[in-house]
């Protein structure tokens, strides 16, 4: 093998010739983890004599292990070289796939997941009070339930504790019957395999001399312990990943894991990667500033001596209409300049990036979208407010009715409505041998009639506070949920206070949900993208827009933990930037959309 040579720092030579026994590298953004990776298993082979075959390399993500494997080979020159890359989920389905009874197992898809909860919740009258809204939040309670990484009461609030374990059980029976695993299924089968077959065991730790893994800040409980078991009795596990930049606590990760760590192998060699050579020196030391606000956290303070481009922009702007003016004007700029294509604009939900991808679209700037965003016009409660909005238009279509009209409840039948359009006069006459009923028709006419001539905002608030669909929505999800969901119609409220007529709402909701139908990739256009899918990139220049209390830190996260990792997701965010950082915040806000809190240290 032909060895690349590249020059070092001293740390990085230090990680690169640790030859066995445990061993942590604090690795912070930009420090060059992934060749050191690469390079310390091209040491393993020619200076240890390590065979390639019993080398393991895990990362998080598929395209991650792809690129390692890549940079492994292009430092190599050979591509036949037998090291074992590949994520957590494959690794183990191959363990699971090599033993006797889960050789038939094959992968249950996401579309069959949602399909199984669906036709149990259908199939059980003890069901009836579950809607299809309610499916992606049993999706995520049966996850955490199976894991135990989730909250550890994983049972979504409207459930009975019952209701969920039998909806549980026959889920699993359903997998098991037809030989299927779920993602979790990966994680707790493989465990339980390992630790009840000893054979099974040896075999895989004969196999897995060396093992090396990327972004360990990311791993979660059950994860760590298949790692943990694997790489015994000799502990040759070299683990890289950064505390700071552990983001991805709703799906079991703990920041935790790295301390864990130490106390679990107390000789593990600890090796700090400190110098930055991605990012400006301003947005190095700002990003510092920033997380040395978090409390759990291994101390350590990166260098980086970069200083070319802008470095750190605060940009405030007096309301929402100057901001966005702001954030378009600054990407025109780029625009003119040739350089678009180098800048990313992150945003801390997908909902956002819509959001936002709507108004590059109607400020003619050019832009990509790694990810399709979620329609948040699609949420149920604004289809139930837009469905009493259309009724207030003069709408007789019988599926608005059925959407509202027993929410808030008033005991109508789907019988009441046998043709396509619904006539007054014949849905009154329908209760004409149940007065209470009846009256309830009345007045739920008198509402719809009561909307027409509101400025939309106004006829919203009158649906939230008036109609009952607010206190509907805390009777029937109870308070925590219903908060969320109330938090939903706010925003809604909010958002329709720019439209003169309803109709102008409604071309404005349709023109977004033609912009966000596909994947959007515009030549030279901005990158707009979450936190999240920006994880692991670069950009020459990065926009983060409304740095607002709400928005970052997200609105939901109430305990210190949650803050702390919402200060960890801007901290990633910010360390995405090479040349040029900068962070827009609305001044006009103050309490829960003042200017977040994480800028207090830069603004000080």
């Amino acid at each position: 093998m032909n060895r690349l040579k590249l020059p070092c720092t001293k740390r990085q030579e230090e990680a690169i010739g640790h030859t066995a026994g445990p061993a942590m590298v604090l690795a912070g953004p930009g420090s060059g983890k992934t060749f050191v990776i690469t390079q310390r298993i091209y040491r393993l082979i020619t200076s240890q004599g390590a065979d390639p075959a019993h080398i393991l390399v895990i990362t998080f993500t598929k395209a991650a292990a792809m690129e390692m494997q890549e940079r492994f080979q292009r430092l190599t020159g050979q591509k036949a070289l037998p090291v074992w890359f590949g994520t957590f989920h494959a690794v183990f389905y191959h363990i699971l796939r090599q033993s006797a009874q889960y050789r038939g197992y094959t992968m249950i898809t996401e579309t069959e997941k949602r399909k199984l909860i669906r036709d149990i919740i259908r199939q059980y009258k003890r069901f009836l009070y579950l809607q299809e809204e309610d499916i992606e939040e049993i999706l995520t309670a049966v996850s955490g339930y199976k894991t135990g990484e989730a909250e550890k009461t994983a049972e979504i609030q409207k459930m009975k504790r019952e209701d969920f374990l039998f909806l549980l059980g026959e889920y699993q029976s359903w997998l098991r019957e037809y030989s299927k695993f779920d993602f979790d299924d990966l994680l707790t089968e493989c465990l339980a395999l390992l630790q009840a077959d000893q054979e099974c065991l040896a075999k895989w730790r004969a196999q897995f001399r060396y093992i090396l893994v990327d972004e360990f800040q990311d791993i979660s409980p059950i994860q760590y312990e298949i790692i943990r078991l694997l790489s015994a009795p000799e502990n040759n596990l070299f683990i890289v990943g950064d505390d700071d930049q552990s983001i991805y606590g709703f799906r079991g990760a703990n920041p935790h894991s790295m301390q864990r760590f130490l106390t679990d192998f107390p000789d593990a060699k600890q090796i700090l990667l400190d110098v930055n050579f991605r990012c400006h020196k301003e947005i190095v030391q700002a990003a510092g500033k920033v997380i040395a606000e978090n409390e759990n956290r291994i101390s350590k303070e990166i260098f980086s001596r970069h200083e070319d481009g802008e470095g750190l922009m605060l940009c405030s702007a007096g309301s929402e209409e100057k901001l966005r003016e702001a954030l378009t004007g600054a990407l025109r700029k780029e625009q003119a300049d040739g350089s678009l294509s180098e800048c990313a604009v992150i945003c801390r939900t997908n909902l956002e990036c819509g959001l936002w991808a709507q108004v590059f679209r109607e400020a003619g700037i050019p832009f990509t979208m790694k990810e399709r965003p979620k329609n948040r016009f699609a949420h149920f409660v604004i289809q139930d407010i837009c469905a009493y909005l259309a009724l207030a238009q003069g709408s007789c279509e019988r599926c608005y009715f059925l959407r509202v009209m027993n929410r808030p409840v008033r005991y109508m039948k789907r019988d009441s409505l046998p043709e396509e359009r619904v006539e007054r006069e014949a849905l009154i006459g329908y209760y004409k041998d149940t007065p209470a009923i009846q009256e309830k028709v009345k007045r739920f006419y008198r509402d719809i009639d009561n909307l027409s001539g509101k400025r939309v905002h106004l006829q919203i608030h009158y649906i939230r506070k008036v109609i009952g669909y607010e206190k509907y929505l805390r009777e029937k999800y109870g308070s925590k949920k219903a908060q969320e969901l109330i938090e939903e119609c706010e925003e809604f409220e909010k958002f329709s206070e720019r439209f003169l007529s309803v109709q102008d709402m409604k071309d404005y909701m349709r023109e977004y949900t033609e912009t966000i139908k596909e994947t959007v990739k515009e030549k030279d256009g901005v990158q707009l993208m979450t936190i999240h899918a920006s994880k692991g990139l670069e950009f020459q220049k990065v926009f983060l827009p409304e740095c607002n209390e709400g928005k970052i830190p997200w609105k939901q996260s109430k305990t210190q933990a949650q803050v702390e990792e919402e200060r960890r997701m801007f901290y990633v965010a910010m360390t995405r930037a090479k040349s040029g950082l900068f962070l827009f915040f609305n001044t006009e806000k103050t309490g829960k959309g003042a200017p977040s809190r994480f800028l207090n240290p830069l603004l000080s």
